[in-house]
């Protein structure tokens, strides 16, 4: 599925932690590819992108610990090409 960034300002300290490991945001007006969708612990849904492949970075479990996984994009940084919100259908279908 293909969608659009429409929000590319990240917090100061997440773009520090990103520019530790590495990290590539995606930009705003940039046209991507959904690679896939994984659903959060907080219930929040992010995305990996095909244009952009991140190194693994740590992140605090609640159960784990420390794990490592390629960090996520909340999907509400992101639109359909024709400028609408991406639903979670579509993504299910998406991923199908």
């Amino acid at each position: 599925m293909e969608v659009i960034c429409t929000n590319d300002n990240f917090p100061a300290p997440v773009l520090a932690f990103y520019a530790e490991f590495g990290v590539q945001t995606p930009k705003r007006d940039q046209l991507y590819t959904i690679r896939q969708v994984k659903r959060h612990t907080t219930g929040e849904t992010g995305v990996l992108l095909n244009e952009i492949q991140n190194p693994d970075v740590p992140v605090k479990h609640p159960v784990m610990g420390e794990v490592w996984f390629e960090p996520t994009f909340n999907i509400n940084r992101f639109a359909t090409l024709l400028g609408q919100p991406v639903r979670q259908e579509e993504l299910e279908n998406a991923n199908a």
